[in-house]
Order: C-alpha cells, then sequence, then structure tokens
C-alpha cells in the first residue's frame, strides 16, 4: 500500500521515530507513546496538519511510503465512540490505539480521518505506524522531497 508522511524534517530517521508525537500526543495516541501518523493520500495527510493550525511559513517534506498490506490492519470503526471526531472523543480513540499497540497483531492501523470522516467510505483513511513494532524496518520510505504549494491559495487557508 502507498502511504504518506508529512514532516518538517528531511532527516528520514527523525521521520518515522514517532518522537514527537510521544511528546504532543494526537488522536491516536497518548503522551509518551510514539505514532507515525500517515495518510493515503498526499491532499488527505496535508489536510490533517492544516487543521492542526500547522502554519505554511516553514518548509514541509513528504515521504512516498510502500507498506506490504499483511502488515496493516483495519479498524473496526464500529468500536469508536460516538463523539470520536470531536476533541473530547480523543480519549476514546487513544484507548483503541493503545489496545491495538499492546496486541502487536499488526505494524500499522487503518483508521478513518477526524476531519473528513466520510472520506473513509471513498476510500481515504489515515494509518498510524508503531515504530517500535518488529516489522517497522519493512516500511519503505522514498527519499524526502520538499511540498511545493500553491503558497498564494494556501496561505488565504485558515483554521478557525
Amino acid at each position: 500500500m502507498r502511504l504518506y508522511r508529512l514532516t518538517r524534517t528531511w532527516d528520514t530517521a527523525r521521520a518515522f521515530d514517532g518522537r514527537r508525537s510521544a511528546e504532543c500526543p494526537g488522536r491516536w495516541n497518548i503522551a509518551g507513546k510514539s505514532i507515525v501518523y500517515t495518510a493515503s493520500s498526499l491532499s488527505l495527510a496535508l489536510l490533517e496538519l492544516l487543521v492542526q493550525g500547522a502554519p505554511l511559513e516553514y518548509n514541509l517534506f513528504t515521504y512516498r511510503l510502500e507498506v506490504d498490506d499483511a502488515l496493516l490492519e483495519r479498524l473496526d470503526v464500529a468500536l469508536l465512540p460516538a463523539a470520536w471526531t470531536s476533541l473530547a472523543g480523543r480519549d476514546g480513540c487513544r484507548d483503541l490505539a493503545e489496545a491495538w499497540r499492546a496486541r502487536e497483531s499488526s505494524l500499522g492501523l487503518i483508521v478513518p480521518s477526524a476531519v473528513v470522516p466520510e472520506a473513509y467510505d471513498a476510500g481515504e483513511f489515515d494509518v498510524i505506524i508503531n515504530p517500535r513494532h518488529r516489522d517497522a524496518a519493512r516500511v519503505r520510505a522514498g527519499e524526502p522531497a520538499r511540498l511545493r504549494l500553491g503558497t498564494e491559495r494556501v496561505s488565504a487557508f485558515r483554521v478557525s
């Protein structure tokens, strides 16, 4: 499966160590636990950053990844808490991710985007990767490429 990772670092080791997520937990990880956030499309990966208020003034690098489908599992969306897309619903998502991490059943977990949940049914999704999993070395990452944005148009985008 092809996935995309957006990050501020061109250093491949740092881009996939999950340290930043452990310092600043997200929807799918608790503080102190590393997760690498990826998406099935470059545009979804960018949208996920934009809604977090990430400024576009800094340089972003994109990594194209190849991960064997057999190393991924799909979250049963019936397990998601009712308010999973809200800030209040993050704890329920984190609990599901921690249970997955503890099972060590797969390298990555396919999850719906809380930003655009409807994209899941259309085949777009996020994939969280456990960088401490025994199969982490099987992720094939391409060379980082600077993400070029149409800054005149993107700079007008603001999330309130």
